[in-house]
């Protein structure tokens, strides 16, 4: 093989590896901001499709009501993927154009608010998901809803209380035990 393919092939190598490396560092934010967001959509009673199915017969879900939050879930999964699919083509259309020897800033600017508002149809589009599986169900439902959702923060809170008394034993126990002895110096 030629000096220029290795050296190409190590380049891409690195290039994939910073790239895997500052994903994996911005991960954790990411999910906090998704976990706090969905904090707030159960906060409003508004469950996603798999939640409600798992919990058909605590909430009393009829065969109707399943039917129907089962075709709205594939429905909704289609278009986000299709969604999904289409950022992709446009942010790889943006990262070419972003190669090219001369920029257009208006190009750009218009490519790149494309993309965004692609992302926030789809964010409007769950949120109307969310709210249209809520209207199927009962005034019953939601309260046995309301009810779940408080026994399982409840349940949580126990556990994590739990842990933070095993927490505060466990130093307790520390401070009560004798500081190590230092031996004697050695004689020779």
């Amino acid at each position: 093989m030629s000096k220029k393919i290795i050296i190409l092939m190590i380049t891409g190598l690195l290039l994939v590896t910073v790239y895997f490396t500052l994903g994996a560092e911005m991960r954790p934010q990411r999910m906090m901001e998704h976990a706090r967001f969905g904090i707030m959509l159960v906060d409003k009673n508004l469950f996603p499709a798999p939640i409600l199915l798992k919990h058909k017969d605590d909430i009393g879900l009829t065969a109707e009501q399943v039917g129907k939050i089962e075709k709205m879930q594939v429905q909704q999964q289609e278009s986000f993927i299709k969604g999904q699919a289409d950022i992709s083509v446009k942010e790889l259309k943006l990262g070419a154009y972003l190669k090219e020897d001369t920029l257009d800033r208006g190009k750009m600017e218009s490519m790149i608010l494309e993309i965004g508002k692609m992302r926030t149809d789809l964010q409007v589009q769950h949120i109307n998901h969310l709210l249209d599986l809520k209207d199927l169900l009962t005034a019953e439902q939601l309260k046995k809803l309301e009810s779940f959702k408080r026994d399982r923060m409840g349940q949580r809170m126990e556990k994590r209380m739990m842990r933070m008394k095993e927490r505060h034993g466990e130093r307790e126990r520390l401070q009560r035990q004798d500081p190590p002895q230092e031996e004697p110096p050695h004689q020779e």
